[in-house]
């Protein structure tokens, strides 16, 4: 069988698409092929979800050939390359570059490839380099860099110098702005700002709903602020790094910070992250500014890690608005309590449904719900195995190789500061955890044969069985939980 393997990182105008690079590397073979395609991810390595999977189907003798548009399309790498035609060597698999001329059958040729791929390795560092260097230099000249637009502004785009350079400009969200600090100021706490902005129709700057961390988020956000000589001995006392001396804080521009953190679960250090007055007017004062961080830090709940939650996290949702239905906990002396309730009312302030569950008799509710469905099934059914899932480690590379590619994604250009990018890799990150963390403890096996049975048998034994068993057999029973503002719960099973 012939594959084909096409990649592009980013989408530019002057590069080749996907679907062209596929068509090119059709015209050099007729009847069935497998395409294996990978967009944005760079070449620099090859952890790459559908390269992967092109791997396995070489070493599983499933493919003889392996054609790409070019070589750089396979890798950027070379060692890696290397490594890949060591592979094929060993498997007798060929080679195929569509729009460069090698044969790795000769020496000649095997050692032209590796010239081209010294040099395409070389274009990429090069580029990355380019990339970053003028990254570095326009942030410091307190461009606005692209990426998400604060909240109060909008971008445009002006000559200067005989240069085009975006510029913030303030916008009619300012006096949202301006409001949003001043009820932070008057200790208003960010789900009542949240709330009051929904009931008011207002959005957030990306037309969602606003939560409590995304009125924090606005609220820490430095850019709207004055840059005055108050603002400037403030940045030096949290022990920020400062491009501007004392005297440029004039107090007639608003700020940037660059180099910000890359993953919200992991700060960049303080020292490293560069403050730099911005071109923009500032909406805020620094006092009101300096306030509302003072406010925010004597805010922020102090938690400890939890060592279990409840079983059925991510099954329960509010009937009424159809948001999840999260835990809470609460310590009261040395006890702790949680319970459940509807996210769309806590967050949004949106929501008639005000029920608070205890999540112990919830559970316990379920559980016992289970166990007389259970008790009353005829022990015939036959069950079919589940469908062979990548081990653990596998999804986890292939994970860790997505999250650094945003994290590449993020350090080129305009997309450093892109809060989409962030929250993608916050994302990749908490689902990696949570899959190391089952991959961690002991898995349960179902047999081939009667499931039903096999079920009732573990409800028998469910207190035994440690929180990611239970949460494996709550799933195989269950596909969601429902709670009306009434308090009803309504279970739809899986079997």
């Amino acid at each position: 069988m012939i594959a084909i393997y096409a990649r592009k990182s980013i989408d530019r105008p002057d590069s080749v698409s996907i679907d062209a690079q596929i068509d090119q590397c059709r015209n050099l073979t007729k009847g069935e092929v497998l395409v294996y395609a990978d967009s944005g991810y760079s070449g620099k390595n090859i952890r790459r979800p559908e390269f992967e999977r092109m791997i396995a189907d070489i070493k599983e003798k499933k493919i003889e050939t392996v054609i790409s548009y070019r070589l750089d399309r396979v890798s950027r790498n070379i060692i890696d390359f290397a490594n890949l035609l060591k592979l094929f060597e060993d498997l007798g698999v060929t080679y195929i570059s569509a729009t460069e001329q090698f044969d790795t059958s000769s020496p000649m040729g095997r050692a032209m490839i590796y010239i081209v791929m010294v040099f395409a390795q070389l274009e990429r560092e090069t580029i990355a380099t380019r990339i970053s260097d003028n990254y570095r230099f326009r942030a410091k000249h307190g461009l606005f860099m692209g990426g998400n637009t604060p909240f109060g502004y909008d971008s445009r785009r002006i000559v200067k110098d005989g240069k085009t350079i975006s510029v913030l400009e303030p916008n009619l969200q300012a006096n949202t702005l301006q409001s949003i600090f001043a009820q932070c100021s008057s200790l208003e706490s960010l789900w009542s700002i949240s709330h009051n902005l929904n009931a008011a129709g207002i959005r957030t700057a990306k037309g969602n709903l606003w939560t409590g961390n995304s009125v924090k988020r606005v609220l820490q956000n430095i850019s709207p602020c004055c840059a005055d000589e108050r603002l400037f001995h403030y940045l030096v006392s949290c022990g920020f790094a400062i491009s501007n001396p004392l005297a440029d804080f004039d107090g007639e521009h608003g700020m940037c910070l660059f180099f910000k953190q890359k993953n919200r679960n992991k700060n960049t250090e303080i020292a490293e992250q560069v403050a730099v007055i911005g071109m923009h007017l500032p909406l805020i004062s620094s006092e009101q500014f300096i306030r509302v961080q003072k406010i925010l830090r004597e805010n922020t709940p102090k938690r400890g890690k939890r060592s279990a939650r409840t079983f059925l996290a991510g099954l329960v949702a509010c009937k009424e608005c159809g948001h999840s239905f999260g835990v809470k906990y609460t310590s009261k002396g040395e006890h702790q309590y949680s319970y459940f309730r509807c996210r769309g009312r806590e967050g949004r302030g949106l929501c008639c449904n005000d029920r608070y569950l205890s999540a112990e008799e919830l559970e316990d509710l379920i559980l016992q719900q289970c166990k007389a469905r259970f008790s009353e099934f005829v022990f015939y059914e036959t069950y079919v195995a589940p469908q062979t899932r990548l081990p653990p480690s596998v999804e986890v590379e292939d994970i860790k190789g997505q999250i650094q590619n945003l994290i590449n994604n993020i350090g080129k250009g305009t997309a450093m500061v892109d809060e989409l990018l962030t929250e993608k890799i916050i994302d990749l990150q908490t689902k990696m955890q949570a899959m190391i963390a089952e991959s961690q403890a002991t898995e349960l096996t179902i047999p081939q044969g009667d499931k039903t049975r096999w079920i009732a048998n573990k409800l028998d034994t469910f207190d035994g069985l440690d929180l990611p068993q239970k949460s494996e057999i709550i799933r195989t029973m269950i596909h969601s939980i429902q709670i009306d503002k009434e308090g009803t719960v309504e279970i739809t099973y899986l079997v």
